[in-house]
């Protein structure tokens, strides 16, 4: 994608979005950086066009992008939790706000349920990792007082270094937890906030997902909010990741990554809060990847502040990888990152009514190998280098080989990808 990041020993920069225009510069020359994936060169751009306009009456612009209503409920949310359903076991850390409490420790709790029971964890803070095997199918575990339990890394964590890993249970959910980093060490002491794997499937939702990284801080490949599945570890996961907050995490918020043969991971990513720690040179973060073979649906989230300085690598809001037909990304904010949404060795996806505003470099990009995706009704605008970027070679729009239909985009690299507003 754009170049994998290297791991750089520098002080952690929590700076602003930089807002230099790179319009009639050439930048150098940038990679895109996905998790567990080689660096994929860019290339420099090769001029600038400006857009024709859209002529009046020729497309209702207010259907074009995601609005602001649509928006409204991404995030966590403390709707009150259902107390039907299996037994329910109630776990307290000291037995003083649940003195009835029958667990000191989440993880003790898991082991004593039977399918489809729910747990019930009081306000505290619980320093353990909480595994839900195979077997204890349909268990629901929930802050009984939103976000007030907390599910923390130990100082020291197992292989999979994930605080809440979902293996190989079926229809698990976790609701309304602050589930918090960091690791305790440099270099890899965490690598996931929720893990999904071994076929395993899960709700994750209402959750507050912070500080999946290493200690300080660090440029090595690893602390993603939410993985679901990995296709170097031959496991696959299915999950619904909706209304979270996910933010301070050191490579990205959500991975949703299958296998580039046999089974494939299936998620659904929806009306999350992704926030990245902004303008840093220490890591390429990326906010949400769909990668190797996957499919996923990625919708009404807002994604932003996933950008990297200096520019030899890029951040992208939403990165697609090794992608073919059957994932959707639409209706999605996506502001002050570096791209908007990247498209890499990808085939077949649709990419609709998404805005992508004030990103460094591109609103929408696609690469050279990608073709046959359809990008329509996307609104990007005020982007630093193009709106709209599309490098591909084949009988699409503009000599390309994609299909750009109604976008609205003041600057593109080929005619007809994007139009412009009157003026």
């Amino acid at each position: 994608m754009r170049a994998a990041s290297s791991v750089l020993v520098v002080p952690l920069l929590l700076l602003g979005v930089a807002t230099v225009s790179l319009r009639g510069q050439v930048p150098n020359l940038r990679s895109v950086s996905p998790f567990d994936g080689q660096a994929i060169a860019l290339p420099l751009p090769s001029g600038i066009l400006p857009t024709v306009q859209f002529l009046l009456g020729e497309v209702d612009l207010t259907s074009i992008g995601v609005a602001d209503a649509e928006l409204a409920t991404v995030g966590p949310t403390a709707a009150p939790m259902s107390t039907s359903g299996g037994s329910m076991l109630i776990v307290d850390d000291n037995r003083l706000d649940c003195p009835n409490a029958q667990f000191m420790r989440v993880q003790d709790a898991v082991d004593a349920a039977q399918p489809g029971d729910m747990i019930k964890v009081c306000k505290g803070t619980y320093v353990e990792q909480v595994t839900i095997p195979a077997g204890k199918d349909s268990l629901t575990l929930f802050s009984e007082a939103a976000f007030q339990a907390v599910i923390k890394a130990p100082p020291v964590m197992s292989i999979p270094k994930a605080i809440v890993r979902i293996s190989g249970a079926h229809d698990v959910t976790l609701r309304h937890f602050t589930i918090s980093g960091p690791g305790g060490g440099p270099c890899d002491s965490i690598e996931y906030g929720v893990r999904v794997d071994e076929g395993g499937s899960a709700l994750i939702t209402d959750n507050h997902i912070t500080e999946i990284h290493d200690t300080p801080f660090s440029g090595c490949q690893n602390g993603v909010g939410v993985i679901v599945g990995r296709n170097v570890q031959n496991t696959t996961g299915f999950a619904t990741v909706v209304h979270n907050l996910i933010d301070n995490y050191q490579k990205g918020g959500v991975v949703v990554d299958g296998m580039l043969s046999g089974s494939m991971s299936r998620a659904e990513v929806a009306f999350n809060d992704i926030v990245g720690i902004g303008a840093t040179s220490i890591i390429a973060q990326n906010g949400i990847q769909v990668s190797r073979n996957a499919i996923a649906q990625v919708h009404h989230n807002e994604v932003s502040l996933n950008s990297y300085l200096p520019a030899t690598f890029t951040s992208e809001a939403i990165l697609l990888f090794v992608q073919n037909a059957g994932t959707s990304v639409n209706h999605n904010y996506l502001h002050m990152n570096d791209d908007g949404i990247g498209l890499f060795t990808t085939n077949g996806t649709e990419i609709s009514h998404n805005r992508s505003l004030q990103n460094q470099f591109d609103g929408v990009y696609a690469d050279t190998d990608t073709s046959g995706n359809t990008i329509s009704y996307n609104h990007a605008e005020d982007n630093h280098l193009y709106d709209c970027e599309d490098n591909s070679v084949g009988p699409g729009t503009g000599g390309t080989a994609n299909f750009w239909i109604k976008n609205l985009g003041d600057t593109e690299n080929r005619p007809g990808l994007c139009k412009a507003t009157p003026k």
